[in-house]
């Protein structure tokens, strides 16, 4: 499946409410799954953002001395958002298939509308009865 790069980045707080919750064994296999391919591309995703920050940043200093990070100063938060956003409207292939409908349905699992837009393109549209 096709998915854009920023979709996969805020998903990642949704799904782990469902990483954390009590599910029956097929639904917890199948987000498994999906976190497994997900969890690499994120990685990619924070190392790229790492990438841009120090591109645009500069280093973080205590009393003179590099404390070993950077940030992005105002002056130039303009540049790294849009070559970020840029990165980020770009697509990933995620092999992997999406969470039946009626697995979350029937699971207990209680989630907002915000969460459930998150995740709505790892999650299989409901099967009409």
């Amino acid at each position: 499946m096709k998915v854009i790069l920023g979709d996969i980045k805020l998903a990642e707080k949704a799904l782990s409410q469902i990483l954390l919750a009590q599910v029956d064994v097929k639904l917890a296999y199948r987000v498994e799954k999906i976190t497994r391919k997900l969890v690499t591309e994120i990685d990619k995703i924070e190392t790229k953002r790492l990438e841009f920050i120090g591109k645009f940043g500069t280093p973080d200093l205590d009393n003179g001395k590099d404390v070993g990070r950077s940030s992005v100063k105002p002056d130039r938060q303009a540049e790294f958002n849009k070559e970020f956003g840029e990165y980020l409207s770009g697509e990933s292939d995620i092999d992997c298939q999406e969470i039946p409908y009626e697995l979350l349905e029937n699971s207990g699992i209680k989630m907002s509308p915000a969460d459930m837009l998150l995740l709505k393109k790892f999650i299989a549209e409901p099967i009409s009865k």
